[in-house]
């Protein structure tokens, strides 16, 4: 019987840790994440913790169309660059040896990987409302769709590298 309890309060516990996680910091100066992993630690330019996403709800984006949209979402063009730079941060990243830190820079590298892959979804997001709200013709629509895809695709080939490297499987 204790056993149980204690297996369903760390149950309990470990929901309610990996809940608290899954977040959004916002704000109301529409700041966005722009990670980079310098000196084995993940840092982001207003000294918020890798991996938050600050540019609002994606279904407050989704809901409010167009406006709310443009106002919001980062451009494919600041997209490309970020996703430029985590790839080539990520590419840099090296095992040095013992593996508690190895996991530590692996998880700094994957959380800004992530990160990114989850703005490119509320980008997408926002297209297709665009799309959905006539803002946005289909041809448009498949053009700008097709580079957010490729730029996923892009984070899964250094995630995979990534984990290659440190002997890690996803």
């Amino acid at each position: 019987m204790k056993k149980r309890m204690v297996l369903l309060l760390s149950a309990t516990a470990l929901a309610a840790l990996l809940l608290a996680g899954c977040g959004t910091a916002t704000n109301g100066t529409n700041a966005t994440t722009s990670s980079t992993v310098t000196g084995g630690q993940a840092v982001t330019d207003n000294g918020s913790a890798a991996g938050t996403v600050q540019n609002g709800s994606a279904a407050g984006t989704v809901q409010d169309g167009t406006a709310q949209a443009n106002n919001e979402i980062t451009d494919i063009d600041t997209l490309t660059k970020k996703v430029a730079e985590a790839v080539a941060a990520a590419d840099k990243a090296e095992p040095s040896g013992t593996t508690e830190a190895d996991r530590t820079l692996f998880m700094e590298h994957k959380t800004v990987l992530d990160a990114l892959d989850r703005e490119i979804d509320t980008y997408e997001d926002a297209l297709e409302a665009q799309y959905r709200n006539g803002a946005l013709d289909f041809e448009d629509f498949r053009r700008k769709d097709a580079e957010a895809g490729k730029l996923e695709d892009q984070l899964d080939d250094a995630e995979d590298r990534l984990e290659s490297r440190f002997g890690i499987d996803g």
